[in-house]
């Protein structure tokens, strides 16, 4: 005899039978609904998290856009513009391109890629790709300090991390963080490969897919040795000697020993992708200036524009001239680089601590190698080359939204007191951040030489670099300007591909120079130096700062050094120093931005 189950106290009151004890006719249990309701249960938390990322995600980026349009855009970004249209143009390896010593090409240029497929070749790509690379660094951000927590503490670590970097600074912070592609991009796949890290099981694969992500990114940008591959090794040699000292079973060996072997062969995995694009014709890389560590006496100098870049990269930094609502944000500023400061001295105490986890581990050791790189290192000399550690800001905001949140007394956790602190906190960042996006945007850089190139019916010519590019996007690809050297004898192997100045399919017939290179930003060729090398123009026309001089012959022919690669050591980059990039763009939109709103 089958036993039929009768009515329980399992039941709920108000008539409806619990999924536990539901049976049909026959006695057999019947779980009725508990499949998809416990289904809906362990999905839930993973649906709430994503709605609330594509309701907050749409109104940063238009937030971000809008701030980003406050500074120009440079010829870097320019450069960059015209890499992803070559991308979409089917040059996927971008054959025949010299680079800069950093691409961008495996994170960054693919991103402007889809940007141009979708609203052409224009500045505003650089504003728009700017505004959705920090987007994500935001969110990957508040993603990676929530960490496994659930719950009001989830949220709690969430929110203090993406509030830290809510708000940029309305000076300096734009140009760095917003603008033209730098290292500050490099912190999504970075951040991303954490949250991998985090989240995925322990297993031979996620070693692999870090081995891949770090080699993925170094092919972009070889501050990821920095920033992430040498932390991720350092740390994996931590763990196994703590390991080592504890005697623990072997078997616990396994995962830190593959995280140690994908960071090591990340470094040769990337030598071998950029090997064969060597091989192939691809993009051509400038190596990093051979001398990296700094002599000892620029190191208290490195030291002293550290702390003024860690101040600009978390809007702790004021304009100069006394400006009250930017004084006002920027003191406030300082409350979140406070946190961060507590989180890496929180960290840096329990680093070798058994609750001390992995992520929070890696994030200590790339801040601190990130730190140390531009003390000791060369890349940052001045203020300028803040873009060089932009990933301190994720870094430290992550790791301040990690580790502060279990400081608090359980009764302050249970939202009286933290959450309507810190609804307060991010309702005042937010507020600078509406401030910061109602500023009146600056044209395009550039864009009246364009205009007037455009409007007299001229189609190719040649500049210095800052004038190049970027008048060569300005004009929508109407017109072409190649960047050419300070002596106004040669192609100038940055930014540039080699095709430009091919003089079987190009004819260039005018040159931009100025009167006074000194007052341009960036600075321009002289006239005197472009009729030493192309001789007397046929008509000269003033357009602002510049001086079109035309000739009724082709000058590409009397260019030197344009096959590719064909890379001389003795070039300087653009900005006049042999590390860094965008430094003269960044001091330009900086300059821009004071002169314009007297900050």
């Amino acid at each position: 005899m089958v036993a039929v189950p009768q009515t329980s106290s399992d039941d709920r009151p108000d008539g409806r039978q619990s999924l536990a004890t539901a049976a049909d006719a026959t006695g057999e249990v019947a779980p009725a609904a508990a499949g998809p309701a416990r289904r809906y249960a362990a999905w839930r938390p993973w649906l709430l998290w994503g709605a609330a990322l594509l309701l907050i995600g749409p109104g940063l980026f238009v937030l971000y856009l809008l701030q980003s349009r406050v500074a120009p855009y440079n010829s870097d970004g320019a450069s960059n513009i015209l890499q992803g249209q070559a991308m979409l143009h089917g040059n996927l390896l971008l054959r025949g391109w010299w680079a800069s010593d950093v691409t961008f090409y495996t994170t960054e240029v693919p991103e402007y890629a889809l940007v141009v497929l979708f609203r052409g070749l224009r500045p505003d790509v650089a504003h728009i790709s700017g505004a959705l690379t920090y987007t994500l660094i935001v969110l990957l951000g508040a993603m990676l300090a929530r960490g496994r927590a659930k719950g009001r503490k989830g949220i709690i670590r969430a929110l203090l991390a993406g509030g830290i970097m809510l708000a940029p600074s309305i000076v300096g912070g734009t140009p760095v963080l917003l603008e033209n592609p730098d290292h500050a991009g490099t912190a999504v796949p970075i951040l991303a490969l954490l949250l991998i890290l985090d989240r995925a099981p322990e297993r031979w694969y996620t070693a692999v897919a870090v081995c891949v992500l770090l080699a993925w990114t170094q092919v972009a940008d070889q501050l990821t040795l920095v920033a992430a591959t040498a932390p991720f090794a350092a740390v994996a040699v931590v763990r196994l000697l703590a390991l080592a000292v504890r005697r623990r079973p072997l078997e616990e060996y396994r995962y830190d020993a593959l995280l140690l072997v994908a960071a090591g062969l990340s470094t040769q995995l990337a030598k071998g992708a950029d090997a064969a694009l060597r091989h192939f014709g691809g993009i051509f890389t400038h190596p990093l200036p051979q001398q990296l560590i700094a002599p000892a006496h620029q190191i208290p100098s490195n030291a002293r524009v550290m702390g003024q870049t860690i101040l600009l990269l978390f809007g702790a930094n004021t304009g100069g001239k006394p400006h009250v609502p930017v004084d006002l944000i920027a003191r406030f500023h300082l409350i979140g680089l406070a946190l961060a400061g507590a989180g890496l001295a929180l960290a840096i105490a329990t680093f070798f601590g058994k609750r001390m986890d992995r992520v929070s581990q890696i994030l200590v050791a790339g801040i601190v190698a990130t730190l140390a790189a531009g003390i000791l290192g060369t890349e940052l000399p001045s203020l300028a080359h803040a873009h060089e550690v932009a990933i301190l800001l994720p870094f430290g905001a992550v790791l301040a939204g990690r580790m502060l949140p279990g400081l608090l007394p359980e009764r302050w956790r249970q939202g009286r007191v933290v959450l309507p602190a810190m609804g307060v906190w991010l309702a005042c960042l937010l507020a600078a951040l509406c401030w910061a996006a109602s500023w009146k945007p600056l044209p395009p850089t550039n864009q009246g030489l364009a205009s007037w190139l455009v409007g007299h019916g001229y189609k190719e010519g040649l500049a210095s670099y800052w004038q190049a590019n970027s008048t060569t996007v300005a004009s929508g690809g109407q017109v072409l300007v190649a960047p050419i050297t300070p002596q106004a004898n040669a192609a100038r192997h940055w930014e540039a591909s080699v095709s430009w100045y091919d003089p079987s399919h190009r004819r260039a017939n005018f040159v931009v120079a100025a009167v006074n290179p000194k007052a341009v930003p960036g600075g321009a060729l002289s006239t005197a130096v472009v009729r030493k090398s192309f001789g007397q123009p046929a008509h000269q026309y003033m357009v602002g700062p510049y001086v079109i001089m035309v000739y009724r012959y082709n000058l590409l022919t009397k260019l030197t050094n344009r096959t590719f690669p064909g890379y001389t050591p003795a070039m300087p980059p653009p900005t006049g120093l042999a590390a860094g990039r965008a430094s003269v763009g960044a001091m330009q939109a900086a300059r821009s931005v004071r002169d314009e709103y007297g900050v």
